[in-house]
């Protein structure tokens, strides 16, 4: 038998996302990763973190994270001010990002096959072999998995300064009603 067979069916097996997560009770969901990303000055950035975090603890199903996540909220703020430099208004940029497994699969296979390839099961110059090279060397230039995702929203919106904590909140709600809410 080739040893190529084996180590092909070990890679796919390799390529399924274990959790390590305990087993959930019957009819309990497991929660939705998310990452949220603020792009703001110190002081807004934070308000909004810990407003989006308050409107997510309220609905449930999230679980707020900083790597490994299934969706990724992107928001990019500009303060609009007034004459004499209060902020009166803010610009939101709101990006809701889907990563998905593809990604992992394809990088546990490329370590597969670089394994296969160092470790000399294809004889060289072969044409099967020059091309996994080739598809290897295109697949190490992708960018990491945690910046590869699905574009799921983009919204973009005005609003007061004093609207920020609902703002935040609605951003949470309206998340949780587009992406976790069964159908």
């Amino acid at each position: 038998m080739n040893p190529v067979i084996p180590l092909l069916m070990l890679s796919m097996s390799l390529a399924v996302p274990m959790s390590n997560a305990p087993a959930q009770p019957a009819g309990q969901r497991m929660a939705a990763r998310v990452k949220v990303e603020i792009s703001a000055g110190d002081e807004i950035k934070h308000a909004m973190q810990s407003h989006i975090a308050q409107g997510f603890q309220s609905l449930g199903g999230v679980q707020l994270v900083e790597s490994d996540p299934q969706w990724a909220i992107k928001i990019v703020t500009l303060a609009v001010q007034d004459q004499q430099g209060n902020t009166t208004a803010l610009g939101l940029s709101v990006v809701v990002l889907e990563h998905g497994p593809q990604m992992t699969m394809l990088r546990t296979l490329t370590q597969a096959w670089h394994y296969i390839i160092r470790a000399g099961l294809l004889q060289k110059d072969q044409p099967l072999e020059t091309g996994l090279r080739q598809l290897i060397a295109g697949i190490d230039q992708l960018p990491e998995t945690e910046d590869l995702g699905t574009l799921s929203q983009h919204r973009m919106s005005l609003i007061p300064i004093g609207k920020l904590p609902g703002t935040c909140h609605e951003i949470a709600s309206d998340f949780h009603t587009r992406f976790l809410r069964p159908q």
